[in-house]
């Protein structure tokens, strides 16, 4: 079954799923290589449990210039 595509609106944020696309990996690989570089995960639900995940787009980017071979 394949996954519909992810449109990308310019903001401050970045979804998982955008970032997935825009890595070209699973959601499980953004999450974990998130964690791992440290990126900061803003939770906009009850609880930090569940709800909406974000990444600041300014984190990400600077994470990609850092990692540009």
């Amino acid at each position: 079954m394949r996954s519909k595509p992810v449109a990308v609106i310019e903001g401050p944020f970045l979804s998982p799923k955008e970032l997935a696309a825009r890595w070209r990996c699973s959601r499980s690989s953004v999450d974990r290589i998130a964690h791992r570089a440290g990126l900061t995960r803003v939770c906009l639900g009850p609880d930090s449990r569940c709800g909406i995940v974000r990444y600041l787009r300014e984190e990400v980017e600077r994470l990609e210039d850092q990692r540009r071979a």
